[in-house]
C-alpha cells in the first residue's frame, strides 16, 4: 500500500502540475493513478489534501536537488546557478511543464481553499529563506560585500524565477526561455 501510495501521489503530481488544481477532476485522478474514489479517499482524504502533498512532494523533491547541487558547487553562488541551470523545471526536459509548480499552482489557484493557501505560502516562504541563506553563505565567504542584504537577493531571485515562470507558460520558443535561463544564471554568479 505504502509503495502504491508513493506511486499514486507521483502521478497526482505530475497530473496536477499540468493541469492544475480546478481542472483536474476526481475522474482524472482516477484515471492518472489506478485508484478507485473510495482508494483515493482512504489513502489521502480529499482532492485538496492530495494537491497539498503534492507541492510538498514537489518542493521536497527540488530542495534536495537544490542541497546536492550546493554541495558540489566551488561556492555558494555557482550551487545557487548550478540549480538554476541544471534542476530548476525551466531546466529540466522530464519536467511535466517547464515551469515551477508551485508558481503554476500559485498563479491558478483561486482563494478560497484557505489549507492549499497555507501550503503554498508556507512552501514559498521555505524557498525564500533557503535562498536567503546560500546569499548569506556567499556573504560570509566574501563572495559578495559585507554589506548585502541576503533577504532581499532571496526576494530578488524569487521574483526572477516566478517571473521567468510566467513567461515560459506563454512563450512556445523553447530558446527563448533558455536564454533567459542563462541570463539569470550567470546574473546570480555574478552578483559580486
Amino acid at each position: 500500500m505504502s509503495h502504491d501510495k508513493d506511486v499514486a501521489l507521483d502521478q497526482a503530481l505530475d497530473l496536477f502540475w499540468k493541469q492544475g488544481y480546478a481542472s483536474t477532476s476526481l475522474k482524472d485522478l482516477e484515471r492518472a493513478t489506478g485508484m478507485h474514489p473510495g482508494s483515493l479517499y482512504a489513502a489521502f482524504g480529499s482532492k485538496a489534501k492530495l494537491y497539498c502533498l503534492s507541492l510538498e512532494r514537489y518542493a521536497t523533491r527540488l530542495s534536495a536537488l537544490r542541497a546536492e547541487l550546493q554541495v558540489q558547487a566551488a561556492s555558494p553562488l555557482d550551487g545557487l546557478a548550478d540549480f538554476i541551470a541544471k534542476a530548476h523545471p525551466l531546466s529540466d526536459a522530464d519536467a511535466p511543464l517547464p515551469v515551477c509548480y508551485l508558481v503554476k499552482a500559485t498563479l491558478e489557484t483561486s482563494k478560497g481553499n484557505q489549507a492549499i493557501e497555507d501550503k503554498l505560502s508556507d512552501l514559498l516562504t521555505q524557498n525564500d529563506a533557503t535562498f536567503a541563506a546560500v546569499f548569506q553563505q556567499a556573504i560570509d565567504a566574501g563572495d559578495l560585500p559585507a554589506n548585502s542584504d541576503a533577504k532581499k537577493l532571496a526576494r530578488q531571485l524569487s521574483a526572477d524565477l516566478a517571473g521567468l515562470c510566467f513567461y515560459a507558460l506563454r512563450e512556445t520558443d523553447a530558446a527563448v526561455i533558455k536564454e533567459m535561463v542563462t541570463d539569470l544564471t550567470d546574473q546570480v554568479r555574478r552578483r559580486h
